[in-house]
């Protein structure tokens, strides 16, 4: 199994936690949204040689990646449809993580991280399927460089 894929199994087992806390549930969500960070950034340094991936892995930057991905989930015509469901996944992702880690005065409840972690799991099923399309590479580059380049 790869991180990713780990991370979003860790995510689940929080949220099954008995009796449920805010931490579990902010843990829940925080590591839903890691596992599909981790799992787009594993895409993208497979297109790097084996030496190189770990560096490149740490050249991605959460909000250039929001930015991008926000840019991705317009829903355009002839836009990627798979592309547009796991990007937008991504941008609300990371607006939940940034709430679950940082504010602490509203209360979360397992059925709003239920459906967060539907989101990823959905997601990692898409991205899996189109992982390789000409769009999704494009993507993926635009999340390092300007795609205009």
């Amino acid at each position: 199994m790869s991180y990713p894929q780990d991370l979003l199994g860790v995510a689940v087992e929080l949220l099954r936690v008995v009796p449920e806390t805010q931490a579990t549930l902010r843990r829940s969500v925080s590591t839903a949204y890691y596992a599909l960070f981790h799992l787009i950034i594993e895409t993208a340094c497979m297109n790097w040689p084996k030496p190189q991936r770990g560096r490149v892995a740490r050249q991605f930057d959460h909000k250039r990646m929001k930015e991008m991905s926000a840019e991705a989930a317009k829903k355009r015509p002839g836009a990627h449809a798979g592309l547009t469901v796991v990007a937008t996944t991504f941008v609300e992702l990371q607006q939940n993580r940034h709430l679950a880690d940082y504010d602490l005065g509203i209360e979360l409840n397992p059925e709003e991280v239920a459906f967060d972690i539907l989101q990823v799991e959905d997601a990692f099923a898409i991205w899996e399927a189109i992982k390789d399309e000409p769009a999704v590479q494009d993507y993926l580059f635009s999340l390092l460089f300007n795609p205009r380049a």
